[in-house]
């Protein structure tokens, strides 16, 4: 049984200046599995960067082909993704301005294939962050699903469907001014449709470019005792058009009755080793 009395209300305490509110509601999610390995799983520009190789990976059992194409998403407040037909000005795309080779891939199982991504900006690019999805659209091996009455000799149907995995790429042109940052703006215990302690961490995006990395959390149960982390996330990605993003981490603690929690987002790829916040505050007593 999960204890959490010490999760309702105010924050007491608070340490290195921010109180934040602790509730108590279910989150919905879904877990997803691919078939296809990608890496890396975002591409950008920045500096003198004007080509990135993306390898793909068939990881199943079955030969696959896929259609490479370009998407334009806009980011949502909770991580996820909404396509876009027509992007307006406030969302600069790169699909303009950027290449790729080869246009489809078929793909042995276990067998790898490269991408090339080459960058071709204009000379007057205006400073900003453009940002397109590469999708990876799986063709010619639609997978079926028969109905029960097809299974009991009946008339039946089949459903074909076309998955799709998609990457963004990044083009960063301006200066410092641009330059990304973020700060922890709130943070609330809640539980999933699993019963899992989840920490749900909001991050507030400052500058005109995206803070990446991962967020930790760590935690010490008394003054004076060992820290230990208690929950991670990873490719947790600030794009411009957000200014607030609501992040879940599955904490593996099922008690979180009292102690100092600490939340660390941290640079990663060609962020590593900056720290863009490192907050603690005090559950309980």
């Amino acid at each position: 049984m999960l204890r959490l009395r010490a999760v309702f209300g105010q924050l007491r305490r608070p340490v290195g200046g921010i109180a934040l509110a602790i509730a108590f509601i279910v989150l919905g999610s879904a877990p997803a599995a691919a078939d296809l390995l990608i890496s890396p799983l975002r591409v950008v520009f920045e500096g003198r960067t004007r080509s990135v190789t993306v390898v793909v990976t068939n990881q199943s059992q079955e030969t696959k082909t896929y259609r490479l194409e370009w998407s334009e998403k806009r980011a949502k407040d909770d991580g996820q993704y909404e396509d876009v037909r027509e992007p307006d000005p406030t969302m600069p795309v790169s699909s303009k301005m950027v290449q790729f080779s080869p246009r489809q891939v078929t793909l042995a199982p276990g067998e790898q294939q490269q991408v090339r991504v080459a960058l071709r900006a204009p000379a007057d690019l205006p400073a900003g962050e453009y940002r397109s999805h590469l999708s990876f659209v799986q063709i010619g091996q639609p997978q079926r699903q028969a109905s029960r009455r097809a299974q009991q000799g009946g008339a039946g149907i089949e459903v074909f469907l076309n998955l799709g995995f998609a990457i963004p790429v990044i083009v960063r042109h301006g200066t410092s001014a641009e330059a990304p940052g973020a700060q922890l703006a709130g943070a609330q215990f809640r539980l999933d449709e699993l019963n899992r302690v989840n920490l749900i961490v909001d991050i507030a995006r400052r500058g005109a470019f995206s803070p990446y990395g991962r967020l930790r959390v760590f935690l010490r149960e008394q003054d004076g005792a060992p820290e230990r982390q208690i929950g991670m996330l990873n490719n947790v990605a600030m794009f411009p058009e957000v200014a607030t993003r609501r992040n879940a981490v599955v904490l593996t603690e099922s008690a979180v009755d009292r102690g100092i929690i600490r939340v660390v987002y941290e640079g990663a790829d060609e962020y590593a080793g900056r720290t863009w916040f490192d907050q603690s505050f005090r559950v309980g007593g």
